[in-house]
């Protein structure tokens, strides 16, 4: 069962039953989609029922629950770093563990779930620069979106500015519960200082700036301003006194949390104490 929120005219923010979302963007002569979720629901037949327009199928990154959707697709785009973790997140082993999730939350999968093909995406071609980050520019047809690649969770991860709103959809660049501890993401301080020089480039260069956020693991929009807040708190200070979290993998990992915004960013503290 999916649900969807539309923020703004041709935008629509879908969360799909295992409660991940991704977004459409839908201009007068064409469409984008941003991630394909986990794919337990035939993600295209959906997004076919809100547009007929021609689309084209962003991936923020190499994560399963963003790109096993993906196999209701025929073609798909992605940064070429994360090929390598598109293949093991898409490999059986990791289809099995979501199997067993899906079904131990009562979510139904399609008989083939494990076994179905998903073609590797696309490399996406960048043709131009905001500030430090390559940028590739999508028309729609009297709006456009532009596709910045801002390495962090990952280092294939992308991020969508939509000018026309003052639109930043983050992926798993940035949630209020941010996870930079997988062996691929970027140090947390690093990742910090490069997204809030994202948010500093997108105010100066675009009109708009970063006001609204839609984010990869919450169903509603978000406003710039926190964005903007949790980087602004996510201190190195803190990051070195942070206590250390069990997430059951042999990494390092620390977690600083602050409950009254409910925001939380777990990483790898190993990763920190070496780029300090």
């Amino acid at each position: 069962m999916f649900r969807t929120i539309r923020p703004f005219p041709g935008v629509s923010h879908i969360t799909d039953a295992m409660g991940v979302s991704f977004t459409l963007i839908e201009g007068r002569k064409r469409a984008l989609l941003f991630d394909t979720g986990y794919g337990t629901e035939d993600v295209a037949a959906y997004v076919r029922a809100l547009t007929g327009k021609p689309l084209t199928v962003f991936l923020s990154h190499g994560h399963h629950d963003h790109v096993l959707g993906a196999r209701w697709f025929e073609r798909t785009m992605m940064c070429e770093e994360d090929a390598a973790e598109f293949r093991v997140r898409t490999g059986p082993e990791q289809r099995m563990k979501v199997k067993a999730q899906a079904e131990s939350s009562g979510v139904a999968v399609p008989p083939d779930f494990t076994d179905a093909p998903i073609l590797l995406p696309e490399a996406i071609s960048f043709s131009g620069n905001t500030g430090e980050y390559e940028n590739r520019t999508e028309n729609l047809g009297e709006n456009e979106a532009i596709i910045l690649h801002v390495p962090g969770h990952t280092p294939g991860s992308i991020v969508i500015y939509v000018p026309e709103y003052g639109l930043l959809l983050t992926g798993d660049d940035w949630n209020p519960c941010t996870w930079m501890w997988f062996p691929s993401s970027m140090a947390a301080d690093t990742w910090r200082g490069k997204m809030r020089s994202l948010v500093r480039t997108l105010d100066e260069t675009y009109g708009k700036g970063v006001r609204h956020v839609l984010c990869s693991h919450q169903p509603m929009l978000r406003e710039g301003q926190e964005l903007k807040a949790y980087l602004d708190y996510m201190t190195e200070g803190l990051m070195r006194s942070a206590p250390a979290v069990d997430m059951g993998a042999p990494v390092n990992t620390h977690m600083i949390r602050n409950e009254g915004k409910d925001w939380t960013l777990i990483f790898d503290a190993d990763k920190i104490k070496s780029s300090l």
